[in-house]
């Protein structure tokens, strides 16, 4: 049987680290490798990990999530593996539920919810659409980008893609799914909930402002790579960056969006509404942009 790895990067994640490993105890079956990597942390994690019975890779200097993943990765011996965020909690029978998918394919991609770290109160459940997945796989990963806890891939095919951008450390987990289907691997899809990411207010995802910065960095890049069939998607997520850039006040970056959209054919706003169409005619699209958010929230 194909051997299985569990590839967790660890940064200043010492007070995390009892309860993976008591997480990955309770795992059955287990993983055939196991293996972290201390991207500098400036606390002890290095020195905990292995007191706890991990093995651990050192990194000199800081690669940030995508480059720290990628280097387990690269380390592995294993055909599958599956990146798991050190603060997280993954399904005890994670392995006994993807692997029976995942002889035909070279991805499962999975359910993931995301809970509030205090309460466990939820955020967000992170899912595709089965019918969008069987039709147009690199629409629906364009459209709905899952996080890096959300697939079980084969490792030569993550290679091959050449694994996480290293650049930008915010969506280059749904980027990396999105490369996965663009590519034309065989993907299943399993709706059920196998991880849990414990949301708090520190790390990446927690600045929207600088994460939508890189989201659209992601989708100039499709822009120029991807075929025209995609250039509807992509003109959509750049209105939905556009949005989201304004809300934080980044009327240059929300502007480049807004280019974007335009470029690929899709002027914004993108309205039915009278009053909407009236004041596109007179007022730059980041006001009218502006007021269709504010009114949609109303």
């Amino acid at each position: 049987m194909s051997r299985t790895a569990l590839l967790v990067p660890c940064y200043n994640a010492s007070r995390f680290l009892p309860r993976l490993r008591a997480q990955v105890d309770r795992l059955a079956p287990a993983f055939d490798e196991v293996l972290l990597v201390d991207d500098a942390s400036r606390d002890d994690t290095a020195a905990q990990a292995e007191t706890l019975g991990f093995r651990i890779l050192r990194l000199p200097h800081n690669l940030g999530p995508g480059g720290a993943r990628n280097v387990l990765a690269h380390a592995s011996t294993a055909t599958w593996i599956h990146f798991h965020d050190v603060d997280d909690e993954l399904a005890p029978d994670y392995l006994a539920r993807v692997r029976p998918l995942s002889a035909e394919v070279d991805a499962v991609f999975h359910t993931v919810d995301f809970i509030r770290e205090t309460d466990r109160a939820p955020i967000i459940r992170w899912q595709l659409s089965a019918d969008g997945l069987a039709r147009d796989p690199a629409r629906t990963l364009l459209c709905s980008p899952l996080p890096t806890m959300a697939s079980f891939l084969r490792r030569d095919l993550f290679l091959r893609l050449g694994g996480f951008d290293e650049e930008h450390r915010c969506f280059e987990d749904g980027d990396l799914h999105f490369r996965v289907a663009a590519s034309g691997a065989r993907i299943a899809w399993l709706p059920e909930v196998l991880e849990w990411s414990l949301r708090h207010d520190h790390g990446a995802g927690a600045n929207q402002h600088y994460c939508f910065r890189c989201r659209l960095a992601f989708l100039e890049r499709y822009a120029l790579s991807q075929p025209a069939s995609l250039h509807g998607a992509i003109a959509e997520q750049a209105e939905r960056a556009a949005v989201m850039l304004l809300r934080h006040g980044d009327k240059p970056a929300a502007r480049q969006a807004i280019a974007l959209a335009a470029r690929l054919g899709r002027t914004l706003p993108v309205t039915a509404n009278p009053f909407l169409k009236l004041a596109a005619a007179f007022l730059p699209a980041t006001t009218t942009l502006r007021l269709q958010d504010r009114m949609r929230s109303d």
